[in-house]
């Protein structure tokens, strides 16, 4: 089976950021790459990169602005085609591997793609895949990954098995990983290449939603083993076996319920949801005879019968971007065609706001923007305002009085502040490769459109240099 194998480099761990540099790279049967799209994205003039960003993947933003050709629409159209152009070739469905890419690229990717017009599902001819549940789940299985694993981490307290840890454990990476996204793709491809000799595990079929097959147990009281890595080191055991049973389920997705937590605690924290080709769940094949984990499962059916997969989700309330999935098929359709059409009027007959705040912000990225409108700069400024200012929800939902930590977007004074102090680290430590990066940042800061607009009202101590 062909497959893409990817990695994304971003300006943010939230999806209301953007990509920074990309890396595609087909391959064939044997992992022999075939075909490869890899580049870099301009940064947006609605997007100021955090500090911690910037140290972790290691951007001067002025020389990648410099180095840097496409704008986010136009890598965004080069990526779509590239994935056409593969499943073409393909004459089929293509496997789409990342390395902890469930959790973070494929989303973010899937956000770029729909706000610059692009549908992220290709036609259902994409099949996802992690290929860190490969590893987690070669941790369980081959004794010889799990040894080199653990010899690599003797002395710490925690398990990792972030790609860098892993390639270097078996010999497949030298140094440091380079963060760097073409480098990383082919890292992952040397893992994945050892990962199917070694162990027998496709990266590019192998299914770690292995709860599938008992979907059709749900509501009996069935109850399963699922096992996961021991993270705490100073265990003795390596997997953590915890009881399991299906409370709803139809042919991709799950709702379960995990019994050591119901013993403890007897409300919904105990339910997750899981589904093909997104969620690691390695399962024992038979059920468990043991009667008091059977009266258990029961119990816990019997009192959470009224959630289903169709109300297990609470409706968010965070920013579009941030749960872009709230755009339904026919708002997503009228979207990209008003987009590709250059046309709001398209959105006129949707209730809902997602597509038409979308594509304000698909405008305001536009890099031919003339901000010398008075209209034009008052709806910019408004956004910059929103987003920088403190208002931008990034939390799925906040409960009415207790607002979490990093529930809104980052106040831009609280992100110089947090420029200033990494700069003062740089400079007692004389990390001067840190301090570039982070003079770089603050240049690009002060020379953005939304501080030459907003900046007064943003960073008081900055009012002079605004505009």
């Amino acid at each position: 089976m062909y497959a893409i194998y990817y990695d994304l480099e971003t300006t943010d761990r939230n999806c209301i950021g953007q990509i920074l540099s990309y890396s595609f790279i087909l391959v064939d049967d044997d992992l022999k790459p075939i075909d490869e799209l890899s580049g870099l994205v301009r940064i947006s003039r609605l997007q100021l990169p955090e500090a911690g960003a910037i140290l972790a993947n290691r951007t001067d933003v002025l020389e990648h602005q410099r180095k840097a050709v496409d704008y986010e629409r136009d890598a965004m159209a080069r990526i779509a085609e590239f994935i056409f152009s593969c499943i073409r070739r393909a004459k089929g469905a293509v496997a789409f591997i990342g390395y902890n890419s469930s959790r973070f690229d494929l989303q973010y990717l899937r956000t770029s793609l729909i706000r610059n017009g692009h549908n992220p599902y290709f036609d259902q001819k994409l099949s996802a895949r992690d290929l860190l549940h490969v590893v987690q789940k070669a941790y369980l299985t081959c004794e010889p990954l799990r040894a080199a694993v653990l010899n690599a981490r003797k002395g710490e307290k925690k398990l990792s098995l972030s790609l860098e840890t892993v390639t270097r454990a078996l010999g497949l990476l030298e140094g440091v990983q380079a963060h760097e996204s073409r480098e990383d793709v082919l890292l992952t491809i040397r893992l994945a290449a050892w990962l199917k000799k070694e162990t027998g595990l496709d990266p590019a079929t192998y299914e770690a939603y292995e709860g599938l097959r008992l979907h059709t147990t749900a509501g009996s009281g069935a109850v399963y083993l699922a096992a996961e890595p021991q993270y705490d080191l100073s265990e003795k055991a390596f997997s953590v076996r915890t009881p399991h049973t299906v409370l709803a389920a139809d042919h991709k997705r799950a709702l379960w319920i995990n019994l050591d937590r119901y013993a403890s605690k007897q409300d919904p924290s105990a339910i997750s949801w899981r589904s093909a080709q997104k969620s690691a769940f390695f399962v024992e094949p038979q059920a468990s005879a043991d009667r008091e984990l059977q009266s258990l499962a029961r119990a816990a059916i019997k009192q959470f019968h009224g959630i289903t997969l169709n109300n297990f989700f609470r409706k968010t309330t965070c920013d579009v971007e941030q749960d872009i999935y709230r755009l339904d098929f026919q708002a997503l359709d009228l979207f990209c065609q008003a987009v590709r059409a250059n046309k709001r009027d398209l959105l006129a007959g949707l209730t809902a706001p997602e597509a038409k705040v979308l594509f304000t912000r698909y405008r305001l990225a536009a890099p031919d923007l003339d901000l010398a409108d008075p209209a034009t700069r008052e709806v910019f400024k408004r956004y910059a305002l929103y987003r920088y200012g403190g208002e931008l929800q990034l939390a799925r939902v906040v409960e009415e009085g207790a607002e979490a930590e990093g529930a809104r977007h980052a106040r831009l004074s609280d992100m110089v502040r947090a420029l200033e102090q990494a700069r003062d680290a740089a400079l007692a430590q004389n990390a001067a490769e840190d301090l570039k990066l982070l003079n770089s940042l603050e240049s690009f800061y002060r020379d953005s459109e939304v501080v030459r607009v907003a900046g007064g009202e943003l960073v008081p101590a900055w009012r002079r240099s605004a505009a």
